[in-house]
């Protein structure tokens, strides 16, 4: 299995919008942390991640933007990148036990 780090960073792109970006080897996904379409764009992002999973060890690396202030979404993001590793990890052990009992 190759090793992929995943750059997680999280950003103001200006007052209104913070923005945590998933930095895919062909691609860059963005959750508007602020829009109401913020958890269907997390769920796309979720599913990438566990198609990439299934052939990687993906490592996801947390990165806060210099001179980000918003407390409350730096803590919150942080956290939820430790758990969504968490997570990522669980399902690739899972499925490759199913894959190689078959």
């Amino acid at each position: 299995m190759n090793q992929i780090i995943l750059e997680v960073k999280l950003f103001a792109e200006n007052t209104d919008d913070d923005i945590l970006s998933f930095a895919f080897e062909d691609d860059e996904c963005r959750v508007n942390l602020n829009s109401d379409s913020c958890q269907g764009e997390l769920k796309e992002v979720f599913s990438k991640l566990v198609k990439l999973c299934l052939q990687n060890d993906v490592i996801l690396e947390m990165k806060i933007e210099e001179g980000y202030g918003r407390g409350l979404y730096k803590d919150v993001c942080s956290e939820y990148v430790i758990e969504l590793q968490r997570e990522l990890d669980s399902i690739k052990e899972r499925i490759r036990r199913e894959v190689s009992a078959e």
